[in-house]
């Protein structure tokens, strides 16, 4: 048995640090340029989303605002393979809807946050990247609202197209589309060209 003041996992990267133990999480922004903002943002995330199950608990944020030590929530990555019920993804669409309505919306959702446990049951981690609504008209969090339902809506539907209603779909390849005319600004100038001259 393993002590409980030993981690079980360290991630280093060049942001930050992520200590895991076996009923808590430790994780300290390295000082960086935006270490602060980044550090700020989880915590703030976290606390608007305080009791929501499948969301870490924010137990403690250091006097330096750099640490902040939380929950741990159970499972494995879905990064690291295994099979996603439609249940489970159904589940992940309904946390992530709950998050939006408690004013936090996900950059991104790459599969390394999204945990599943054994029971099928679907947990988020990594709440850095994330923005949260100002005001109600607040323009900001409808942009990030519509970034949030793109990467739910892709992560879906690599698992199971069949979860998205034909309109989810259409708008999906929409957004693709337009996501990737932008990554690539010349390759859409020149389509856009050959478009206009027929």
């Amino acid at each position: 048995m393993r002590h409980p003041d030993l981690p079980e996992f360290v991630f280093e990267t060049n942001k930050n640090r992520v200590a895991i133990y076996p009923n808590r999480v430790v994780k300290t922004f390295k000082t960086t340029r935006r270490s602060a903002r980044h550090a700020r943002r989880e915590a703030t995330s976290l606390q608007r989303l305080a009791g929501l199950p499948g969301v870490p608990t924010l137990i403690e944020v250091s006097t330096d605002k750099h640490t902040l030590v939380m929950t741990r929530i159970p499972g494995v990555p879905l990064a690291d393979g295994g099979n996603v019920s439609d249940q489970s993804l159904l589940s992940l669409r309904a946390l992530v809807e709950q998050m939006r309505l408690r004013g936090v919306a996900r950059h991104s959702l790459p599969k390394r946050d999204v945990l599943l446990d054994e029971d099928g049951r679907i947990g988020l981690v990594d709440f850095e990247r994330s923005t949260q609504r100002m005001f109600a008209a607040d323009p900001i969090w409808r942009v990030a609202c519509v970034v949030a339902r793109f990467n739910i809506l892709r992560l879906v539907n690599g698992y199971a197209p069949h979860l998205l209603t034909a309109e989810e779909q259409v708008w999906l390849r929409r957004q693709v589309g337009i996501r990737a005319a932008l990554q690539h600004p010349l390759r859409f100038k020149r389509w856009l060209l050959r478009l206009l001259r027929g």
